[in-house]
């Protein structure tokens, strides 16, 4: 009688060396690969990336913090032209960023998506080595969740209701980006967006 094994080696399948991740990880690293890996159901290797921090925002030595970087085709279909011409004239979103890490802040996912996704040209991906928080996000759920970002996005020129929307993933990585801790709260190391120093689950 076979059966699935009840538990999955963290190895990377690449090189076959111990992979990196905390007891709550989802996403387990090796750097020497440039993979992440996928253990929710099954090991699953995604590209591991860093994001080069700007220049001049904030100083000392920056944690990372892991997202989803996903690109894709977004289409809708809007019940009537008007609509459809709203939803023409906005600013198309580059690659969304959804956070992978845990954070007691959920409203602030969707404002870390949507900035980021604004400022494709602001986002410089590299190798790196440097340590990144625990990802616990599966990526199953992305492409569903990428649909919903962009019919939120949409609402803002228009209602809706009424509205199918359509997401094909291209491709998808798994980066670290870069936050810095000032006084009180944590400032990101691409836009100098700020967050409450529990939003990052620190």
């Amino acid at each position: 009688m076979t059966g699935e094994a009840l538990l999955i080696p963290l190895a990377c399948p690449r090189c076959g060396g111990e992979l990196e991740g905390g007891e709550r990880a989802l996403v387990f690293l090796c750097h020497p690969c440039r993979l992440a890996v996928s253990m929710h159901r099954s090991p699953r290797p995604f590209p591991l990336l860093y994001i080069k921090p700007a220049a001049g925002i904030g100083s000392g030595e920056p944690v990372y913090v892991p997202f989803w970087r996903l690109e894709g085709r977004a289409s809708w279909r809007a019940p009537d032209e008007e609509r459809r011409k709203a939803y023409d004239r906005l600013t198309p979103l580059g690659p969304l960023f959804f956070p992978a890490f845990w954070s007691p802040r959920a409203a602030l996912y969707d404002n870390l998506t949507l900035r980021y996704a604004l400022a494709p040209a602001n986002i410089i991906l590299a190798p790196g080595e440097a340590p990144v928080l625990e990802g616990v996000l599966d990526p199953a759920d992305l492409p569903e969740m990428a649909r919903l970002t962009w019919l939120a996005y949409l609402d803002r020129a228009g209602d809706v209701t009424g509205v199918e929307g359509f997401f094909e993933p291209i491709g998808l990585a798994y980066v670290a980006v870069p936050f810095v801790r000032q006084a009180d709260h944590w400032v990101d190391g691409v836009l100098g967006i700020g967050v409450p120093a529990e939003g990052l689950g620190r």
